[in-house]
């Protein structure tokens, strides 16, 4: 009976320290096989009629209940096997019996198996489907015998229990009522109201809860914090097994057929095999997670039960059923008393280390029952039935029923105080065995399966007294080998005193947090989590709520190696073209918005207005409408097309605006989450938002442009020429009127379509203002590097009950839909691009739910967003049906990339206008917001200087030294999101949101000054931790050019002041194809699937755009392609270098370190160095020893060999021969150079804290441009005293405070440098590179060569060396001249 390949090795980390008796040399009888044993016919069991009767096609309907005087006894919710016993025992006591179920005979989902002498002593040995005479337990992989149990097991017949319980009720008097129960009104104290879903009412005296793990109507007065039980199961046949007839497979504890992944996870979340063989050929089989919080995920235990499967050589032919079982374990129970009367899993009466609950239920149903006809029976039950009415009769002053005196009875009942010590025990069984390893696990069962089987048989089923729990207790920490003594106790020990306290008193109050709640947990579950193909946790409190019926891969497939969803599945040439997308969104019809001709008077064929805005869109209604207030003739051109965009607000933003009005829905709260280990409820911003009313918006828009008089002219515009404003041209704007008729909302065509057979227009104005949105062939745009794309993929649904609280938003999920794609995220440098889901619930019933990449190099197709989408939502337990989506939404945004020309004479605005924000997409009120400043300048610079000043004004508003400044930041901050894997975004956006809320709101909302955003971005790094810091750090410097690009930005006012843009006059749209967003993202996409990038992937060398061919050359980030191809960043490929191939998944990619420069973006800032040191082209041997380079040339040195001192031997950093005081012949050479790199490094800082302050004061963002790094001041200030300044600005913390902090810290610092104090810590590290976490901690050094590093140290010393001349030049020049480094440009 042993597996194939299984071997006789014990797999226990630790062995026993004496040997027992194995099992076989215990009771070799029970090895034996009784090969007559059939499970089917076999065992002690019966026949009756009830279990063969047939369920009925129709039940008794309710007929009682009506009112307070006709009430049900007893009124039970639920109609599974706990539901129906109870109605079983009322019924029989003459009991006036109501069970509400909406569907009371559908068949039951869950196999139960039971142990027979449990389950013959309630006299349901009739409902049998198998039985084995014995169990079997394998405790590794080292003894495929096992333990056998002598004790016959059983698997019920659900079909048989439910009609012989279902005969019993209708035979008894049973009513039905085929509704779900909403609600339960327990505010008279004689009776209950029960509401039905179909909105009846039926009383009753008494009502109890039977809903299982829903807990539809008790009630907790604390969090239902539980362990969970989760199994995989399949009713299959097979083509052969080796599992015994005559035995059921308990427990497989072995692992060693498991893939490395999963053998990892197993070791910190162990499964088992449970198996019921019922022929040689139909076996149930499922893998099993015994306890773990939170539960395994279904899609995992899948996976695994495949691999057990090959490893066991069981070939799977047909699978009839599958089972999907989570089974809340522990966790406190309902509040007592209270007047909802439970039983089963919802009164938590599931054994909390092992799950049994069936055979505990039937059980407490005869106490309970019995206790509350006692109750009836002493004169508290309303109304008489036949077969009590002599009892009733005969007794005297009963009174009035007292519902609540009859509820304390019977949960007390039910839940006497040894059964209480008995859970907890349980409790702290449970809790004590997840925190053990499979190791731990593993001895743990090998011991209990050793006690006496009184003592085990008695605990699995709860008949165990608490004097026989402590007795079992010591007797397992009396057999544990000392290994497993020490992890138990390490184990058990922070939930020892909660156990003693709740076991002492009898109390419902064990806490399953450590400590009882004083730390944290540590989160490993979470950390050996699977590989994650299984369920996110739905935003509600129990996952349990609903029946769970599948999970996102497919069994079957998975047995075929056929697994779906996953990234490798979307293959571009199935894919559509993402412009298809677009026009799809673009053709959109919203009947409710209406015309914009219903508003607006008409713009004429050959009209003069003052300013003609062109597009229609929140931008370009809004400025039109602020222009035309300011007196000016304003015309519009557009095609006649809705809103189609949901649009999300920050609720105070558009209040501010007086906008409040055009909010569809307001949320009282956004949520986040970042991982796997948040709250399942997530994270809330404390930030009301809201979603835009499309309709109410654009009406609100235009009746605000009908109100200042705005003309409007339905058509497209292809050609601009400006007019000479010497010889007071005006515009002469032409292009293609879009008449109703060639527009139908049946067949809705592109606009470009329409545009190509109407009419032509020609309209005069001075000036011109493109609000044309995405589209950018209007105007001129600077060279450099292209967007970022963000796309999202969205869908209005029905989901009946879908979870999400409908007062909230849900702002950011960042829990993956694959996130087993993360294990190909390897040294090769590819990831998958990460995404987040966004939620704007409409009702209980209907919610928007949008899967969103916020920005990318290489756009992440709709196509990918959607498989995303739909995977997430199905783990997540609300599956999007075709038939229930109510509106479907494509979104494309470009973010960032090069900005307009300004000044240019047509002025643009909204996204045309680089108002999009980088880092976040949101423009919205950014347009709406900006419109009357930008009109204003129009307007003023119209009247004062014509229509070039207005220009020049409108364009210093929008892309002015300030507002570059801004957006130089804020594209920063995208391109450090385009470079981010799922680890590094959770990372970042966790710090974002824990940011001062004037800072991280201010910076979502475009409200950051430039100087604020350096104090934001001090203040991130400030509160981050060292992995952001060292992105922050790295990306500032990458080969990217981020960081360049932001100082330029930043320094815009040095630059002359370009104004070339104002000569450009004619703009031909139609000539201008190559410059279409659209043409630029499908470009990058189809060179990046050339370069063997899976769709949404991206690579180490993301800037870039695939791989071109050997020989092909790559330009610089600021080459001449003008962004086409990403901007390169690669290096020349020669054509004999040779290419490595790696593979990914599916992805072939080129893995050598030619054609591309290495980048960091694989998270390590180590990656930065080694660029470094790549591009200075040396070597070790070019600065080391006798051959290195020197201060002179070679040819010189030697004809002159005595000039490099025999003591420079070239063992130092940096050593070119040069001494010529002899200075290191004289004294300690080592000593002078630590010397000289700790004043190089401290002249390095200098060079910094000179340079930055004498940038912001030059640029009067911090200080004013008389003031110089030198300017500090002691000041006397009238109410805060003593204060200090720099640059003129007040110092924070004041004067007392700052040597205090200061001379301390340098004290202690200097002190254990040079040796005065030792810190053992710090004893044996090298004094001059020391490294560690705590002095590289942006792990510069981390990874690196020994070569890379002595070049690093080289690099070092030289800039060391630069730096003090440069301190000493900035010293003398100040004390010269009292001039700065500045002053001289």
């Amino acid at each position: 009976d042993v597996a194939p390949g299984a071997t006789r090795r014990r797999a226990s980390a630790t062995p026993r320290a004496t040997r027992r008796p194995s099992a076989r040399e215990t009771r070799p009888e029970l090895y034996g096989l009784d090969a007559s044993w059939d499970p089917l016919t076999s065992g002690d069991r019966r026949e009756s009629e009830e279990s063969r009767t047939p369920l009925p096609e129709t039940l008794p309907n309710v007929r009682w209940g009506t009112s307070a005087s006709e009430a049900y006894d007893l009124v039970i919710v639920g109609c599974g096997p706990a539901g129906l016993t109870a109605a079983d025992e009322a019924s029989k006591r003459g009991l006036r019996v109501a069970l509400m179920d909406p569907s009371p005979l559908a068949p039951w989902m869950n196999n139960y198996g039971v142990w027979c002498d449990e389950f013959k002593a309630l006299g349901f040995d009739d409902c049998y489907r198998a039985v084995w005479n014995k169990a079997r337990v394998i405790i590794d992989d080292g003894d495929a015998d096992g333990k056998m149990l002598d004790r016959a097991y059983a698997q019920v017949d659900r079909k048989k229990l439910k009609q012989k319980l279902i005969a019993r009720s209708v035979t008894q008097g049973v009513e039905f009522g085929i509704a779900a129960v909403d609600s339960c009104d327990h505010s008279d104290p004689n009776h209950s109201v029960v509401t039905l879903s179909d909105g009846r009412k039926v009383y009753a005296k008494m009502v109890l809860d039977a809903t299982g793990h829903s807990r539809k109507l008790v009630d907790f007065d604390r969090d239902f914090t539980p362990g969970y039980q989760a199994a995989f199961g399949i009713v299959c046949t097979v083509e052969k097994h080796d599992f015994p007839l005559d035995t059921m497979l308990f427990m497989d504890w072995r692992d060693e057929h498991l893939s490395p992944e999963f053998k990892r996870a197993n070791d910190r979340l162990p499964t088992f095999l449970y198996a019921m063989p019922f022929s040689e050929t139909e076996v149930f089989l499922e893998e099993t997670s015994l306890v773990a919080r939170p539960g395994l995920e279904f899609d995992d235990l899948k996976l695994k039960l495949k691999e057990r499967l090959d490893y066991l050589g069981v070939k799977v032919t047909k699978v009839h059923e599958e089972e999907y079982c989570l089974i809340p374990m522990g966790g406190v129970l309902p509040t007592f008393p209270q007047r909802t009367l439970g039983i089963g899993g919802t009164a938590g009466m599931v054994h909390p280390s092992t799950g049994f609950m069936v055979a505990k239920t039937m059980l407490c149903v005869r106490t309970l029952v019995g206790t509350l006809d006692e109750a009836l029976k002493a004169g508290k039950r309303g109304d008489i039935t036949g077969a009590l009415e002599a009892a009733e009769a005969a007794q005297m002053n009963n009174g009035k029923f007292d519902a609540d005196a009859t509820a304390a009875l019977v949960w007390n009942s039910i839940w006497p105080e040894n059964d209480l010590r008995m859970r907890t025990f349980m409790c702290f069984g449970m809790e004590t065995l997840m925190q053990l390893d499979i190791d731990g696990t593993r001895q743990f069962f090998d011991t209990f399966f050793d006690l006496p089987k009184d003592v085990w048989a008695g605990f699995l089923s709860w008949r165990i007294q608490p004097v026989g729990l402590l007795s079992l207790g010591v007797n397992l920490f009396a057999l544990f080998s000392n290994y497993m003594r020490v992890t138990f106790v390490k184990s058990a020990l922070p939930f020892m005193g909660s156990f003693f306290a709740n076991f002492a008193f009898a109390d419902n109050k064990f806490d399953s947090s450590k400590w009882g709640g004083f730390i944290l947990e540590d989160g490993k579950n979470n950390a050996f989590k699977s590989v994650g193909n299984g369920p996110i946790p739905a935003p509600v409190g129990n996952p349990t709520a609903k029946p769970i019926t599948s999970s996102a891969l497919d069994f079957e497939k998975i047995l075929a190696e056929d697994t779906l969803s996953k990234p490798q599945d979307m293959k571009p040439e199935t894919m559509k073209d993402d412009r298809e997308w677009i026009a799809f969104q673009q053709r959109k019809v919203f009947s409710e918005q209406k015309q914009i001709k219903e508003y607006l008077s008409a713009l004429n064929d050959r009209d003069k207005v003052d300013v003609l805005v062109v597009g229609a869109g929140p931008a370009g209604l809004a400025i039109a409408a602020e222009t035309a207030k300011k007196g000016l003739s304003v015309g519009l051109v557009a095609p006649d097309t809705p809103f189609v965009n949901n649009y999300g607000v920050w609720l105070d933003e558009f209040k501010d605006l007086g906008l409040e009005h055009c909010l569809l829905h307001k949320y009282d709260d956004a949520l986040v989450w970042f991982d796997d280990s948040d709250p399942a409820s997530g994270t809330e911003l404390g930030r009301p938002y809201g979603q835009v009313c499309r309709r109410r918006l654009r009406d609100h828009l235009l009746k605000e442009c009908a109100a200042a008089g705005v003309k409007y002219l339905p058509g497209l515009v292809d050609f601009v020429r400006h007019g000479d404003v010497e010889k007071n041209e005006l515009a002469e704007v032409r292009g293609t009127i879009i008449s109703d008729s060639d527009i139908t909302a049946s067949e809705k065509k592109l606009i470009e379509e329409e545009a190509n057979r109407g009419q032509q227009f020609t309209v005069n104005s001075r000036l011109v203002v493109a609000g044309t949105g995405h589209n950018r062939d209007m105007l001129s745009y600077e060279e450099g590097a292209p967007p970022g794309w963000q796309t999202a993929y969205g869908v209005e649904v029905r989901i009946p009950n879908h979870g999400f609280p409908v007062n909230k938003a849900v702002f950011m999920d960042f829990r993956q839909s694959d996130p087993e794609a993360m294990k190909e995220e390897q040294d090769e440098g590819v990831w998958r691009v990460p995404s987040f889901l966004y939620v704007l619930p409409v009702d209980k019933d209907v919610v928007f739910v949008e899967e969103t990449c916020l920005v990318a190099r290489v756009q992440v197709p709709f196509d990918e967003l959607k498989r995303r989408l739909y995977r997430r939502m199905k783990r997540m337990g609300m599956e999007i049906v075709e038939e229930d989506i109510l509106e479907v939404e494509a979104s494309w945004i470009p973010l960032g990339g090069t900005p307009p020309v300004a000044p240019q004479r047509t002025i643009a605005y909204g996204a045309a206008a680089g108002m999009v924000h980088p880092a976040s997409g949101y423009s919205v009120v950014n347009s709406i917001s900006k419109a009357p400043r930008v009109a204003t300048a129009m307007a003023e610079g119209l009247k004062e200087g014509g229509e070039i000043e207005a220009s020049r004004r409108a364009w210093e508003i929008l892309w002015g030294a300030e507002p570059r400044r801004q957006i130089g930041f804020y594209q920063f901050g995208m391109e450090l999101l385009m470079s981010l894997r799922i680890e590094q975004m959770r990372n970042f956006f966790s710090t974002f949101f824990a940011l001062p809320t004037n800072l991280s709101r201010g910076f979502l909302g475009n409200r950051l000054s430039s100087s604020e955003l350096i104090m934001f971005a001090l203040t991130t790094f400030a509160i981050g931790n060292n992995e952001l810091r060292g992105l922050l750090l790295a990306h500032l410097v990458s080969a990217g050019g981020s960081g360049s690009r932001l100082a330029k930005a930043y320094a815009y006012p040095l630059f002359p002041k370009d104004e070339s843009g104002l000569d450009v006059l004619q703009v031909n749209r139609k000539e201008q194809a190559d410059a279409k967003n659209t043409t630029k993202m499908m470009a990058d996409f189809y060179e990046s699937q050339r370069g063997g990038m899976l769709p949404g992937y991206m690579g180490r060398d993301w800037w870039s755009i695939g791989r071109r061919g050997n020989g092909e050359e790559h330009d610089d980030d600021d080459g001449t392609d003008g962004g086409r191809f990403g901007g390169g960043g690669g290096a020349q490929v020669s054509a004999s270098a040779q290419r490595e191939e790696v593979t990914i998944g599916a992805m072939k990619m080129d893995a050598s370190n030619e054609g591309a420069v290495t980048f960091w973006s694989n998270g390590s800032a180590a990656m930065i160095v080694t660029s470094a040191v790549r591009k200075t082209g040396l070597s070790q041997a070019d600065l080391y020893g006798e051959r290195r380079k020197k201060f002179l040339p070679s040819a010189f040195i030697s004809q002159a060999p005595n000039v490099v001192p025999p003591h420079l031997t070239g063992s130092l950093p940096g050593d070119i021969g040069w001494d010529p005081l002899a200075l290191g012949a004289q004294s300690d050479i080592e000593r002078y150079r630590a010397r000289e790199l700790i004043h190089g490094r401290w002249a390095m800082l200098a060079c910094i804290g000179v340079l930055v302050p004498e940038f912001l004061a030059h640029n009067s963002i911090f200080g004013t441009p008389d003031q110089h790094w030198w300017n500090t001041q002691i000041i006397n200030d009238p109410i805060d005293g003593l204060q200090l300044t720099y640059l003129g600005e007040t110092i924070p913390w004041g004067l007392f405070w700052l040597p205090i902090i200061h001379l301390p810290l340098m004290f202690v610092a200097e002190s254990l440098r040079n040796g005065t104090y030792e810190v053992e810590a710090f004893k044996d590290l090298d004094k001059l590179y020391p490294g560690g976490r705590l002095f590289d901690p942006l792990g510069l050094a981390a990874g690196q060569t020994e070569e890379d590093l002595n070049i690093l140290k080289t690099i070092e010393i030289q800039h060391a060396r630069l730096a003090m001349i440069g301190t000493f030049v900035f010293i003398v020049e100040g004390l010269a001249g009292g001039r700065g480094p500045l002053d001289f440009f």
